[in-house]
């Protein structure tokens, strides 16, 4: 079992900020094919403008967005060609509203789409609006790299549990990376007393992941008053993980938006590589 199609998104001219090393270091070390997106897109909705600057207006932007688009598949394409791997790369341009299912429809096809940190000091909402098209149109596992991170070495991991769907989803998605690491805990905050494998806490999981030729461990924490994505990252640097495997989403993303919840703060505050599923 392992990775043999990763996919990454790229949307910014300026590959210096964009997640494609960490994607060409990963399609390297697992040998696997990766399929690039460049896309260039058309932010003017139609109706928008009054009907006698409409079609200029959207056309100047079209054309704006396929250029957009063209270069930075000419950069990636030199900058693949340097390579020693699998790979195609294709440009698309799009309105927003198209976005999510060109997304669903054309990412479905991959085992693991690696995309740039949605939500830090500065959020890009094209940024967002990728992220949850590949988890929800695509239903895809993402694995999410903070700015400067392009090693994808993963040789301490761990999988934060809760007994959820969406933490499982996580964990069977990374089962590849899993295989190849020195070390793999199972982290679990506060159990709920009336949760049905209270005094096993984690130990289905860790017997699943060893059938799978992972050596887990369990290792549950106790609240500290910090939101669960503060203690987790806490834990991760004490144990010095190289990535972080949790399911995504738990409540819905309406209530996540308004009330926050831990796929958000998680992807707020992570310095460290995120791999999530649902």
């Amino acid at each position: 079992m392992g990775y043999t199609s990763l996919a990454t998104v790229l949307h910014r001219r300026d590959l210096r900020d964009s997640t494609l090393e960490a994607a060409i270091d990963a399609a390297n070390r697992w040998n696997a094919h990766l399929h690039v997106l460049c896309t260039g897109v058309n932010y003017v909705e139609p109706g928008f403008y009054y009907a006698g600057a409409q079609a200029i207006v959207v056309q100047e932007n079209l054309e704006q967005a396929q250029e957009d688009a063209v270069a930075l598949e000419t950069e990636v394409r030199k900058r693949l060609a340097r390579e020693n791997l699998s790979w195609d790369v294709q440009a698309i341009t799009v309105m927003p509203a198209g976005l999510d299912g060109f997304l669903a429809d054309d990412l479905r096809f991959h085992d693991l789409i690696v995309l740039p940190a949605p939500y830090n000091e500065a959020p890009d909402t094209l940024d967002i609006s990728i992220f949850e098209s590949c988890l929800f149109g695509a239903n895809r596992p993402v694995l999410v790299v903070p700015p400067g991170i392009t090693e994808m070495r993963f040789d301490a991991v761990m999988v934060c549990w809760n007994d959820g769907e969406e933490a499982l989803a996580a964990a069977r998605a990374a089962v590849p990376v899993l295989q190849r690491a020195d070390t793999t805990e199972i982290t679990i905050i506060d159990p709920p007393t009336t949760a049905p494998d209270r005094s096993d806490a984690g130990g289905r999981l860790a017997q699943y992941l060893a059938r799978h030729g992972t050596r887990p461990d369990i290792n549950v924490i106790s609240g500290s008053g910090d939101i669960p994505a503060k203690q987790l990252l806490r834990r991760a640097h004490e144990r010095d993980i190289d990535l972080i495997v949790m399911g995504a989403y738990g409540h819905s993303r309406l209530r996540e938006a308004i009330l926050g919840g831990a796929t958000r703060d998680m992807l707020q505050i992570a310095d460290l590589p995120v791999l999530m599923a649902r």
